[in-house]
């Protein structure tokens, strides 16, 4: 199993985790995010999701969403895959145009 290290608003997740998602080489991963072709956003469970986080990332194109609990186990994965199309704004980050 994928453990997912930290906390809070700050996880580090391994390359392979996000390009198998995003449909990228891992050597892409980490200058994508650098130049920030890839954005990512943390969001915490509140009422019954209490103890899990969202963790986002997403390219023009696609999004990777993965659900960690506590321990930092991936409980959950989505990929939204929209092709030769750019992500419409309600699958982006919140606020993001």
């Amino acid at each position: 199993m994928i453990q997912i290290e930290g906390s809070g608003q700050a996880f580090t997740v391994p390359a392979e985790v996000i390009a198998e998602g995003l449909k990228l080489a891992p050597e892409q991963v980490q200058p994508m995010l650098a130049g920030r072709l890839i954005t990512s956003w943390v969001e915490a469970g509140v009422d019954e999701d209490f103890g899990t986080f969202r963790l986002t990332f997403a390219t023009e194109k696609r999004r990777l969403r993965l659900i960690v609990d506590a321990l930092g186990d991936i409980v959950a994965r989505s990929t939204l895959d929209f092709g030769g199309h750019d992500l419409p704004p309600g699958a982006r980050k919140p606020g993001a145009v």
